[in-house]
């Protein structure tokens, strides 16, 4: 009788139901008895329905008799699994069996659905929602294709994924969602140009404000130079003891912006300087004019000031690792001479220790000069506070350093570095000792 057993099949949580030529009968969990034979059971999956049933590993002791089966056993019961895939004409729940549950279809804009891919790539979008909504409400247990903002699961290259991919031609015809396999190319070409015009947009805003921001720094240092120069020159005929005095350069602005003439100055030390002054005089229109570069100076000062925080806010966003071993200037420095980021994360790290010395390199090439040993990498504190024979050999060391981060930050997006720098920190350190 045992072995003419057909199927096991599971109804609901509480009870399950044994199909054998004796008939079917409950069988109950919670009813000992002393007489047994084993057998080894396993209920398969079924919808009944379309209720997701469970899977049960049954090692099983049973005994008949006349009215009723009664089964005791242990029970390992695991909850079938669903997969959210995205594609380009919705948004699937697809079973492990490669059913598809559910579907929402993307609406039939070229442009919306770009839009609504590029963005389900960090987030949940409402028809992935839906979709998972959906599976819960059907008991099943719900896994993403990829790891975003809100995802509990995810398996990258799961079964679902695939099957979806192998016939999405096939299921956007038996959807509606297209009329014709030329429909569907036309309509495929359009998404694909709109998916590329989003990525470059996006990746030109990252990347560019970066370069450009660095650039228009760089610049407005120049400027503040030339400028502080010109005021010294011009203030020094007033009060030429002030130059020698205040090396900084917003400070000198500062204090020429606040009291003008000489004589006005309040600090004791710089008043006692005043008095003795071999500087001319300086009339009313002289004085308005120094003050007004002065100005002029110091709101560079907050300028630049300002486009550094958003510039590091930017590339602790794009660019965390690198950002945590170089700064953020010399971070910016280094992508603005290496194109972007992805050119910059490609690049091995002997090219990277050498980038901004090119035409020392090349001098060297020609036969001219000797080979450099860093470029940018010179304003890396490591490199500047080394000896200046060892100066190559740390600018090698950071280089190596910079070159895995700027691989994690360009390709995995995984933060590791705090890790990175104490490993730079300990190399270098070896590296320094005799």
């Amino acid at each position: 009788m045992i072995k003419n057993i057909k199927t096991i099949r599971v109804k609901t949580n509480i009870f399950w139901l044994l199909h054998a030529p004796i008939g079917i009968g409950p069988i109950s969990p919670k009813k000992p008895h002393s007489t047994f034979a084993s057998l080894e059971l396993k209920i398969v999956p079924i919808t009944i329905n379309k209720i997701p049933k469970k899977i049960i590993t049954i090692p099983a002791k049973i005994r008949f008799s006349s009215i009723q089966l009664i089964l005791i056993f242990r029970t390992n019961i695991k909850t079938m699994r669903a997969y959210i895939v995205t594609s380009f004409i919705g948004v699937f729940g697809v079973s492990e069996e490669n059913q598809i549950i559910c579907f929402e279809p993307f609406p039939k804009n070229p442009e919306e659905i770009a839009e609504k891919l590029k963005i389900s790539e960090n987030e949940i979008i409402e028809e992935e929602r839906k979709v998972q909504l959906e599976l819960k409400r059907k008991g099943f247990e719900v896994v993403f294709s990829r790891e975003k903002k809100g995802v509990e699961k995810f398996e990258v290259g799961n079964e679902g994924e695939k099957f979806i991919k192998e016939n999405l031609r096939k299921l956007a015809l038996e959807y509606n969602f297209v009329k014709t396999q030329d429909e569907f190319n036309q309509l495929l070409t359009k998404i694909n140009i709109e998916l590329t015009k989003v990525k470059i947009k996006k990746s030109i805003e990252k990347d560019s404000f970066v370069i450009q921001t660095i650039k228009i720094i760089e610049d407005m240092n120049k400027m503040i130079n030339v400028l502080t120069e010109r005021l010294r020159e011009f203030y020094s005929l007033h009060f030429p003891e002030l130059d020698k005095k205040i090396e900084d350069h917003e400070k000198y602005a500062k204090i020429i912006e606040k009291y003008g003439s000489r004589e006005k100055i309040e600090d004791p030390e710089l008043k006692q300087l005043a008095k003795k002054s071999m500087g001319v005089e300086f009339g009313e229109e002289e004085i308005k004019a120094v003050r007004a570069i002065a100005t002029q100076i110091l709101s560079l000062y907050k300028l630049k000031e300002s486009l550094t925080k958003q510039l590091e806010k930017t590339l602790k966003e794009i660019a965390p690792n690198l950002t945590e071993l170089a700064g953020a200037i010399l971070s910016a420095k280094l992508i603005a001479k290496a194109g972007s980021l992805e050119k910059l994360a490609k690049m091995p790290s002997s090219s990277i220790q050498l980038l901004g010395a090119e035409k020392s390199l090349f001098r060297f090439l020609r036969g001219k000069g000797k080979s450099p040993r860093f470029g940018l990498l010179f304003n890396h504190p490591l490199v500047f506070k080394a000896p200046e024979k060892l100066k190559g050999k740390v600018a090698r060391i950071v280089a190596s350093k910079l070159s895995i981060a700027a691989k994690l930050d360009f390709y995995s997006r995984e933060y590791r570095g705090e890790k990175l720098k104490k490993e730079l920190e300990e190399k270098v350190k070896k590296a320094l000792s005799p």
